[in-house]
Parts: C-alpha cells; structure tokens; sequence
C-alpha cells in the first residue's frame, strides 16, 4: 500500500494541470490560482533542481558510509560485505519511510535517493552472496549467478518501491531488470530473445488492462508510463538490428548466424507490427506515452530495414528518409487543419500547451548536438597540382 494518499495523488496531477493551463493561456492567472488554493496539499516538496541536488548528495552519503564502514572494518570476505549491504539497505528504507510519514517528503530527491539505495544496496548483497556459496556456475559466464540474483532482487525491490512510494521509474526499472536476466543465462539468443520478449509482452498486457482500466485518473497515467516503457522494450528486445548487430557483428546469412532464420524473419516482421500495433492504439485512445514511443519506434524500423534486408546502404539513404518524414508531417499538419476548427477527432497540429514548445526546443537542442560518423569516401588520386608552393597551382610540381 502507497504511503500517499489517492486523493493527494490526484490533487498533485491536478495541480500540474492547472498550472500548465494557467501557463498556457487557457486559464486566467486569477482561476489559477483559486483551483490551485483548491487543490493543496500537505505534503513538502521542491523545485527539480534543488530535488537533483539534494538527491546526490544523498547518494554520496550512502554510498561513502557503506565503503567507509567495509573499509573501517577491512571487511575483505563476501559475507560480511553481503551482511553490511544488506543492513545499509534497511537502513535506507527505514529512512526513507521515516521522511514520508513523518516529514511528508514528495518527490524531494532525499527520499527518493534512500529508496533507489535500499534496491541497489539489496541487489548488490544477493548477488555477493550467491557468488560467495557459488551455488550456481554456468559454463563460459563466471559470476552469473550472482549478477542474476542480484537482477532479481532488483526487480522485486523496484516493485516495493513503487508500491509504498509510487515511484514510477522503479517500476519501470523492475521490468528492465527482469528482462535483463535472460541474457545472463547459459541458452541460445534466440531464446535470451525470445524469453525477454515474453517478459515484456506480460508486461506490457498487464500495464494496458490497467491503463485500460483507469483511463487518464490516478493511478492510470504510472501505468501509461509503464506501457510505454515495456513497448519500447519489447521492441529493442525484437528488433535485431538495432544493439546486437552493430556490436557483434551480421546476425543472418553466410558470415554469422547465431540466430536461426525463422526467428530473424519473425522479429523482421515484429519491428513492422509492433509499431503499426501502437499507433494504432495510441490513437485511438488518445495515448500520448504510448504514441511518442511508436513513432520513435517506426523511425528505428526505417533505420534498420535495409539492414535487416541486406541491402547496399548508400550516402543518400538519410536524405531520402529526411524527405518522407518532412513530406508525411506536411501532408499530417494540412489533413489535421483542413478539419471543423482545425481539428480531427480530438487532434490538432496546434500546440495548445506551452510544454509542447518547450519538448521542440529541447529535441532541436538535442539533434544539433548529436553528429553522426560522416561516411568515408574513397581517397581521389593525384590531380596533378599538387606540390605548389605559396599558392602556385602547382608550378613546383611535376607533370
């Protein structure tokens, strides 16, 4: 059970929308302010700049007391440090526990830094333990055992979290530890992928039944969030092409084949469904978490055809795929404005609210800083000119 209360997490998202309509123009300074008098609540919190600060600091804190206390002790055997991890994870949710119930900490950095230590902490004392009573040993994967004990116990931890703190990421990092584990164990890729992928889509069913459920009230947009996350998973786990290949090499055909080729060609068919799947049920319910991730995952699916196909990838192919995407948004934006009131079915091209301004600039900020590997041409020969001095053209050279 949550610490907060349902209704004190529906007045919290309340005021957020009140504030960004109030910043929006949609309502008036004065109704803003008298919805948000409305809406108090008694919990502390802060700005995200001093909350990130206060944050690290904490894990600072935490982690130099766990090493001063291995070190003090020179505490060198993996029990005793599974003992002290295990005691500082404690530790750190009795803190954290403590801030929320008797301080009303929400989201102020402190408590959420103790809470992501109690999981860490706990995570890194399974796994020291299993290694140290080697339990397990799998052929050509030393210290598996432990990396995936410690990936279970992560998992269960971040769903503790979320569960009396209503931290969102946790949750989403419990369904990334568990299809992490997976690829730690001693099977072929295609069933690491495969079993991942069966994780995933667990994940993301029971996410949707409870998005489904809840709509946009509280707690419906966590599990949007989780949706969203465990799409974007399910897709990086069955698209191939996207990590696996670029770092160890061909997936399929006469150079490497660690996959068998039914299971390539399903993915290559995944990578195609599954986005077309979510913007399809984006749409329809208006799912904006669930919508951003299926166009970001058809763009990832462009990228990686003709490398999945085996095709000659040429300097022109990012030009040509500019010129689809700009020509699919015009021809969007135009559709969408040509309606009643510039609008469709509930969609317009407008930005209505100021964060989405704000999203653009930040993306813009983001591709101006991102500078791909320019591709290599082939050294031209000698032109015959060179070898001039001081502007010469070439008058020293010989031809």
């Amino acid at each position: 059970m949550s610490l907060y209360s349902a209704e004190n997490e529906r007045r919290i998202r309340s005021q957020a929308v009140v504030r960004e309509w109030t910043a929006s123009g949609l309502l008036d300074p004065s109704q803003g302010a008298a919805l948000e008098a409305e809406l108090r609540v008694d919990v502390r919190r802060t700005n995200v700049f001093l909350r990130a600060g206060l944050a690290l600091f904490t894990v600072l804190i935490v982690a130099a007391s766990v090493l001063l206390t291995v070190e003090a002790f020179d505490l060198n055997w993996a029990l005793p440090v599974a003992g002290v991890t295990a005691v500082a994870a404690m530790v750190c949710f009795g803190l954290a526990h403590y801030l929320v119930e008797r301080h009303r900490f929400y989201r102020f950095g402190v408590e959420e830094a103790l809470a992501i230590g109690f999981v860490v902490l706990m995570a890194v004392s399974a796994g020291v333990l299993i290694d140290a009573q080697e339990v397990l040993q799998l052929a050509e994967r030393p210290l598996v055992a432990g990396l995936v004990a410690g990936l279970v116990v992560a998992a269960a931890g971040g769903l503790v979290v979320y569960r009396r703190f209503g931290y969102v990421y946790a949750a989403i990092g419990a369904i990334a530890c568990v299809a992490a584990v997976p690829f730690w164990l001693g099977i072929t890729e295609t069933m690491q992928h495969a079993a991942a992928a069966a994780a995933l889509a667990a994940a993301f069913g029971f996410a949707r039944a409870r998005r489904m459920r809840y709509r946009d009230e509280y707690p419906g947009d966590d599990y949007a969030l989780m949706q969203a996350a465990a799409a974007a998973g399910l897709y990086w786990t069955l698209n191939l092409w996207f990590v696996e290949a670029q770092l160890n090499g061909p997936l399929y055909g006469f150079v490497s084949p660690r996959v068998g080729a039914p299971f390539y060609w399903f993915t290559y068919v995944m990578i195609w469904a599954l986005p077309a799947a979510g913007l399809y049920m984006a749409v329809r319910d208006k799912d904006r978490p669930l919508l951003d991730v299926s166009l970001v995952m058809a763009l990832v699916t462009c990228l990686t055809n003709k490398a999945y196909l085996g095709w000659t990838r040429h300097e022109w192919d990012p030009i040509l795929l500019g010129v689809v995407l700009i020509a699919a948004a015009v021809g969007v934006r135009r559709w969408l404005s040509a309606g009643a009131n510039g609008q469709r079915h509930g969609f317009t091209p407008a930005r209505i609210l100021s964060k989405d301004t704000g999203a653009m600039t930040m993306l813009g900020t983001a591709s101006a800083g991102f500078h791909p590997d320019a591709p290599s041409y082939p050294e031209s020969g000698g032109s015959g000119f060179d070898g001039g001095r001081s502007g010469g053209g070439g008058a020293s050279g010989s031809y």
